[in-house]
């Protein structure tokens, strides 16, 4: 096993002081990635940190031209088991978990950072134009970290989903998938500084309808009649994440989704996720090939069984709460976020 000493070089771009940074890492994102710079452009991100994980369709390529990106790369795959820095040589660790600590540890020391999939989409709390903006009203408040609903977003049907699309700005994209569930996903409780869930997904929604389990790897394989009777759970995929993190000593991200600070209960962040768009089959594909995602890309599983009985029966993603989504304002009214900050 190696160990993460220097885990990036810098290809592309230098760092600057920005007033707003987000950084990502990302995989052969093509299909997301110019509306996703596209969107957060738009809220006033006026630096990208990027760690590119060895794209080979043209993603880096599309990153080197970006002077607003600042592009590593790593020799560290993604998916690739680490020694953590600074731990007893029996803790080890995804290589790509630890990247969402030591990006922001080693480039954005003290300040605070938006951390984002390049599938996520930022929607800023009504009243709030920018992303500098948001910040300045965390620092005046000394906020740590906000949370935010990870919402699903969504096109009417599986067919219009399997139509090949190219969608370069944030309005194309928001707007082939334009639907999500109304229904707020998280609430706080008096007696715990963390935030927890209280609905559940669409994606979730849809496995309940479709019968889709979380059996057991042994089970993974067996005939999709006999895993809809067995007595598993249905799948609860995240309903949230911290992406908005100051990065001061001793911050890290505990998991995917999740810094080891407590969030304000003052505010709550939307994230529009893009998750069920034409390029979803590729990434089940890669990831179920790779495994280098959460519980060996498990959650993958779960997509690509639901995509298959909603080719063959109901093609609808739509709901009893489904909402088509217009404006920020609509996660608000929905309960997905919220703003107490002044």
């Amino acid at each position: 096993m190696r160990d993460l000493a220097n885990p990036f070089r810098t290809i592309h771009g230098r760092l600057r002081d920005a007033q707003a940074t987000a950084f990502a890492i990302v995989k052969d994102e093509t299909y997301y990635i110019r509306s996703f710079l596209d969107h957060h452009r738009k809220l006033g991100i006026d630096q990208f940190i990027i760690l590119d994980d060895q794209s080979t369709d043209g993603t880096r390529e599309l990153l080197l031209s970006q002077p607003d990106c600042l592009v590593l790369e790593s020799s560290f795959g993604f998916g690739e088991q680490v020694v953590v820095p600074g731990s007893s040589p029996e803790r080890r660790e995804r290589a790509g978990i630890l990247f969402k600590s030591l990006i922001p540890q080693r480039f954005l020391a003290n300040r605070y950072a938006l951390y984002l999939d390049a599938d996520e989409y930022l929607v800023l709390p009504p009243g709030i134009a920018t992303v500098a903006g948001l910040f300045d009203v965390l620092a005046r408040n000394d906020v740590a970290s906000v949370a935010a609903s990870l919402v699903d977003f969504f096109p009417a049907t599986v067919t219009e989903m399997d139509v090949p699309r190219d969608l370069p700005a944030s309005e194309d994209m928001l707007g082939a998938h334009a639907y999500f569930d109304a229904v707020p996903l998280l609430a706080w409780r008096p007696d715990s500084a963390w935030p927890r869930r209280v609905n559940e997904t669409s994606t979730a929604r849809l496995c309940r309808k479709h019968g889709i389990r979380d059996v057991p790897d042994a089970l993974m394989r067996a005939p999709r009649w006999l895993k809809r009777v067995l007595p598993y759970r249905y799948p609860g995929p995240s309903v949230s994440k911290t992406p908005v993190v100051r990065w001061d000593a001793g911050v890290e991200y505990a998991n995917s989704h999740w810094a080891n600070v407590p969030p304000t209960n003052r505010a709550l962040l939307g994230l529009a996720h893009m998750k069920f768009t034409c390029d979803l089959s590729r990434r089940v594909a890669y990831a179920l090939e790779s495994g280098a995602y959460v519980r060996g890309s498990r959650k993958y599983y779960w997509y690509q069984e639901l995509l298959d009985c909603m080719r063959k029966g109901d093609p609808s993603f739509r709901g009893p709460d489904t909402r088509r989504y217009a404006q920020p304002a609509d996660l608000t009214a929905a309960g997905l976020a919220q703003f107490d900050l002044a």
